[in-house]
């Protein structure tokens, strides 16, 4: 508990502390959101979030009514936004960087493009979204797909790398 009051103290905390305080603590989830929005993630009340929950720098944005299930990743080196009434499901990875595949290049710059989730969105268990997707609103992503394309609203994408199946 003195921990949570002393983190409370800061200004800002650091995304890794907050991700440590979020993961291995005790106390209650209004208390662990609010160390996480020290760390500069944007969250509503209504956000759910459950243990364990990775991310890296803070870059993400919870807009209204969310359920993120366990052990998902955030590599949130742009922003990740992701609307009301929208569910991830465990094991999701959401990524914001990746490399390039010209050896010559892949150990320079990394690419580096935000993600942007529209509204009751279902994103199934396993499930991988690549650097700068954007999923539409009330669009199904199927259980350890890959998503490669921006998807359009009201459709089920399913597979790797993730296509379309149906309109929802």
């Amino acid at each position: 508990m003195l921990r949570y009051y002393l983190y409370l103290l800061r200004k800002k905390t650091k995304p890794s502390i907050a991700r440590t305080y979020f993961n291995t603590s005790f106390t209650s989830n209004k208390k662990k959101k609010r160390i996480l929005i020290k760390s500069g993630l944007i969250l509503s009340p209504e956000s759910t979030i459950v243990p364990p929950f990775y991310f890296e720098f803070g870059n993400i944005k919870l807009q209204g009514n969310i359920f993120i299930n366990a052990n998902c990743n955030f590599l949130d080196n742009a922003e990740i936004t992701i609307k009301n009434k929208t569910m991830i499901g465990p094991n999701v990875t959401l990524t914001t960087v990746s490399h390039h595949t010209d050896p010559n290049l892949r150990h320079g710059a990394n690419i580096i493009s935000p993600i942007a989730i529209g509204e009751n969105v279902w994103i199934g268990a396993g499930a991988v979204v690549l650097p700068g997707i954007t999923i539409g609103d009330n669009s199904v992503i199927a259980a350890n797909s890959v998503v490669t394309a921006d998807v359009p609203a009201n459709c089920l994408y399913a597979g790797t790398p993730a296509t379309f199946k149906r309109e929802c």
